[in-house]
């Protein structure tokens, strides 16, 4: 029995030495995801440029488009990007792009916009065939007799996962719905909502784990022949 106790003594220390290693290097829950990227436009299009620089689609009437770039981290999984529009002509840093609209009245019903939101970071988004990932939607765009313009955008939550390697994750993007007034400006806004990544564990860390259990297996095996 003594034997037997002194044998097994070193796989079970090993065992758990092995376990609380494991425990300890296990994926990292990290809530907080960094996006960055930027927006392209344009009227009755299909497809939009992709482009980060900047970018202004011929005009639908008295209603322009600048595009925009966006970086920011989310807290507790959201994040708004809501800034205000930049001045006409000028890119915007962390909204979607800015509209401008002229003060003489003009009827704009029966026309669209399609949003393009391209995503540099994350990487490794799927789907997305590249460290880029390219999500498109089309609002359509109607107008008051006041010269107003409403933008109504598909706001079904756009769900994204990703995985480089480093970290694997997910989040939701909403783009909401805009209006603006004559002479006037106004911005896409978005949010990103329940947002999580986790870190990938080191393939050396588990290598080092499964070289440590057959190093402690081995010598007990050792000592067991050398006992009897």
């Amino acid at each position: 029995m003594r034997v037997m106790i002194s044998v097994f003594r070193p796989i079970a220390f090993g065992m758990a030495v092995v376990a609380f290693m494991a425990i300890s290097h296990r994926p990292a829950k990290a809530d907080e995801v960094t996006l960055t990227g930027y927006t392209n436009g344009c009227f009755n299009c299909p497809t939009p440029p992709n482009t980060s620089a900047l970018q202004q689609p011929p005009a639908l009437g008295g209603l322009s488009y600048t595009n925009s770039t966006f970086n920011g981290m989310t807290a507790l999984g959201f994040r708004a990007f809501g800034s205000a529009p930049a001045a006409q002509g000028t890119q915007a840093v962390n909204n979607f792009g800015s509209f401008f609209l002229a003060s003489s009245p003009a009827t704009y019903n029966g026309n669209s916009f399609t949003l393009r939101v391209t995503f540099s970071a994350p990487t490794g988004i799927v789907g997305g065939g590249s460290t880029l990932f390219t999500a498109t939607l089309t609002g359509t765009v109607m107008s008051d007799n006041q010269g107003g313009v409403f933008i109504n955008f598909d706001n079904t939550p756009q769900a994204f996962t990703f995985s480089n390697g480093t970290a694997t994750g997910s989040f939701n993007l909403i783009v909401n719905d805009l209006s603006i007034d004559p002479n006037s400006s106004n911005d896409i806004s978005a949010n990103i909502i329940g947002a999580q990544q986790s870190a990938v564990p080191e393939p050396a860390t588990m290598l080092l784990l499964g070289t440590g259990l057959i190093g402690v297996a081995g010598v007990a095996r050792w000592r067991f022949r050398g006992r009897r």
